[in-house]
């Protein structure tokens, strides 16, 4: 047996295994018309069903959608009012066409869609839209795709069915032929019979692709239909618009627009630049005030400073060189009293107390320049005053030249005002008050120095002429003592003036110690009192060497002596009565310097709040005018971006036309 023999027997028999089952299926007649053909059409029916099913759901929700168009819209007569009534519930109608509910999502998708192109104006007005409803929702019915298929399939399912029985059929008939006659009569009996039976595969195929279409053609019509009406509803209450004619209407709008912004923003520069006058006015009005009160103010004080210390130190002072001229006046008469004693003794002590009277002159020369400086202080204070409203005048000024040009800059351009009157607001606020603050610190300063200096130098010259007045007297004494002791040998009776004038001397010397301690205010007269104390130490020499040369007439100089010490005690009194006057003097002088300088610093300090208080009513008002005119500048920065955009827009929309 060969190769081929061997592989035909093979595959014959394969062939044979392979046809066993469909010989058990398709081997009885009855299989074909009473399983397969109500299987068949069972299956195409459970498929229409489902589908079925999706687009009972559709409609459902495209009635209720319709539902509501209808109660809107069915009762009136012309499309005007139909438009009108559309308009009105159009609320309504966007939630119910927006409902997402089984079977109206794609509904709703296309009623989204189809509101980007209906353009609403105010309520009361129609609602136009510019592309027709039906292009969004006739993709909305539920797809019939599915039926389609199965109909097709179902067709040739039922032809294979009917070839493979018609196979299994002939391979049976094959098989019975060949024996004898009588059993291929059967065979082709039987062959006959099952090939008759299986044509009813295709014909259940056919019959559930019939079915499908069936069902595929109503659905699509019932979906379509109320597609049509649910569009035909909304175009009664919509106004169709080509979108080129919105766009030439647009185009109007914004030229008029555009007309009415070029207009807007010519009035709007002058009304800006007349606000930002109106309210820079008090600003100015009030630096203005600012200026001539510090001037007034500063002119007042430096007055007030040199008269309250003229008042309060050149009457005392003049009181003290008229008690010191009296004293001198008492030692002349002195001088003239002891002249019995001896001509040249008189004369000395005459020389003596011219010189006291000189030294007294000088002193009251001393006070008088003392006074002249103080004058002098005065004025000093009034220049330094003066120079500080000068600068404060300057630096008003300056703030005035700031404002103005900021002013102007604000007029010209919008933009530019809201840097020009940031700038030139802080600007000027910093330099006001960097420039008022310097000159009053300055004029302070220079007040203090001079006040201070005239003080130190008056004071150093009281306190060296008090030193040179107190060694004078200190001198006087000890040459009185000196000639107390010369005349102690005379007689007892010169004793006892000599002890009288010791005493008188240590009375002087406590005198001269009191009027040191108080005499630190003089400076200027510690000159001529030296010279008269030289004066009196010379005339106590001569007079010594006279008591000596006249011990003989001893009875009369002890006489002349007697009077000689009456008249220093009553010097010495004098002298006391002085310190005493000069001394309550030199308490109030004290006192009225407090007072002046308590009054001067309270000046200062009100006159330093009045300033602080109007600085801070300044700023103030400053920030209250620069925040209204940010918030109005910000406005008009908005403005400015949507003008922008506008004017963008309509580039846009003149490039595409």
């Amino acid at each position: 047996m060969s190769f081929f023999d061997i592989a035909n027997t093979f595959l014959n028999n394969a062939y044979k295994l392979v046809l066993i089952p469909f010989e058990f299926l398709f081997g009885q007649s009855w299989v074909a018309p009473l399983l397969l053909l109500p299987s068949i059409l069972i299956w195409a029916t459970i498929i229409a069903g489902g589908q079925r099913k999706k687009v009972k759901a559709y409609k459902k929700e495209a009635a209720a959608r319709l539902s509501v168009l209808r109660s809107a819209l069915d009762q009136l007569g012309g499309p005007d009012e139909a438009q009108l009534a559309f308009s009105a519930k159009y609320d309504e109608i966007d939630r119910a066409f927006s409902s997402v509910d089984p079977g109206g999502e794609q509904l709703a998708y296309a009623w989204r869609e189809f509101q980007e192109s209906i353009v609403r104006g105010e309520r009361g007005t129609v609602v136009r839209n510019t592309v027709r409803p039906i292009q969004y929702f006739a993709r909305t019915a539920p797809s019939q795709a599915q039926l389609a298929f199965w109909s097709n399939m179902f067709v040739g399912i039922g032809l294979v069915l009917t070839f493979l029985g018609i196979v299994v059929a002939l391979n049976k008939a094959g098989a019975g032929l060949s024996g004898n006659l009588d059993q291929a009569k059967l065979a082709l009996t039987e062959l006959l019979a099952v090939a008759g039976a299986k044509f009813s595969t295709s014909i259940a195929g056919v019959s559930a692709s019939l079915l499908l279409r069936y069902s595929e053609r109503r659905n699509s019509r019932e979906c379509q239909h109320l597609i049509d009406e649910l569009c035909e509803w909304l175009e009664r209450g919509l106004l169709y618009v080509p979108p080129q004619r919105l766009a030439v209407e647009q185009l109007d709008i914004q030229n008029q627009q555009l007309a009415q912004l070029k207009q807007f923003n010519t009035d709007l520069a002058l009304q800006i630049g007349e606000k930002f006058q109106v309210a820079i006015a008090p600003v100015t009005a009030s630096l203005g005030m600012l200026n001539e009160n510090i001037a007034s103010m500063s002119e007042g004080l430096g007055q007030g400073a040199a008269k309250a210390v003229a008042e309060a130190s050149g009457g005392e002072l003049r009181a003290l060189g008229q008690t010191l001229a009296n004293l001198g006046e008492q030692l002349s008469s002195m001088g003239s009293t002891v002249g019995a004693s001896g001509n040249e003794a008189a004369q000395q002590i005459r020389l003596a107390g011219a010189d006291f009277a000189q030294a007294a002159a000088d002193i009251r020369g001393a006070f008088e320049r003392l006074s002249l400086q103080v004058d002098g202080m005065g004025d000093k204070l009034l220049t330094q005053a003066q120079a500080a409203s000068e600068a404060q005048s300057e630096a008003l000024r300056r703030a005035g030249e700031i404002s103005e040009s900021a002013q102007q800059a604000a007029s010209q351009s919008i933009s530019g005002a809201v840097q020009a009157l940031s700038g030139a607001a802080v600007a000027a606020s910093s330099e006001f008050q960097a420039g008022l603050g310097k000159a009053l610190a300055e004029g302070a300063a220079a007040s203090q120095e001079v006040f201070k200096a005239a003080l130190e130098e008056s004071g150093a010259g009281l306190r060296e002429s008090a030193a040179r007045i107190s060694a004078a007297i200190q001198g006087a004494a000890g040459q009185i003592e000196r000639a107390a002791t010369g005349l102690e040998a005379g007689s007892s009776s010169m004793e006892r003036g000599l002890k009288a004038f010791a005493d008188t001397s240590t009375e002087a010397r406590t005198a001269a110690q009191a009027l040191e301690g108080a005499s630190r205010a003089f400076g200027v007269a510690a000159q001529p009192v030296s010279q008269a104390a030289q004066a009196i130490a010379s005339a106590s020499e001569r007079l010594q060497r006279l008591f000596e040369e006249s011990q003989t007439n001893q009875d009369d100089v002890l006489a002349e002596m007697k009077v000689l010490a009456t008249a220093i005690r009553e010097t010495q009194d004098s002298a006391r009565k002085a310190w005493q006057d000069y001394q309550t003097r030199f308490e109030g002088v004290d006192k009225s310097l407090e007072n002046a300088g308590g009054k001067f610093a309270e000046t200062i300090g009100e006159s330093l709040d009045s300033f602080r208080k109007f600085s801070a009513d300044t700023d103030k008002e400053m920030a209250s005018a620069v925040g209204k005119m940010g918030k109005t500048l910000d406005q008009i920065e908005d403005y400015a971006g949507t003008l922008s955009e506008f004017v963008e827009a309509l580039r846009r929309a003149e490039g595409n036309r």
